[in-house]
């Protein structure tokens, strides 16, 4: 199976700083292209960028290497989106 060549532009955008956060890689490649070369349902795909803390170590590692990025760079997109995520949601009070 060929890789798509907007796999591509992921490292140069990084570089560039105009991708921070591991969400933006969708703005240029589909979610459905990447869940389609991971293997994985696109439902479940969306429900895993809902909580990146769900995605397998294996399947970053592959996708790191689609990107041509070392998988700690793809893993600090994560981190930075995972950070801003939980600042985001209001948490409630325990009873």
């Amino acid at each position: 199976m060929a890789k798509d060549l907007r796999y591509d532009l992921i490292a140069p955008m990084i570089s560039a700083g105009r991708i921070k956060h591991f969400r933006d890689v969708f703005n240029y490649i589909p979610k459905t292209v990447v869940a389609h070369d991971l293997g994985i349902n696109n439902v479940r795909f969306n429900k895993l960028m809902d909580n990146v803390e769900g995605f397998l170590l294996r399947d970053l590692f592959r996708l790191a290497a689609f990107m041509e990025v070392e998988p700690s760079v793809l893993m600090g997109l994560i981190l930075e989106q995972n950070a801003t995520d939980k600042k985001g949601k209001i948490k409630k009070p325990r009873r």
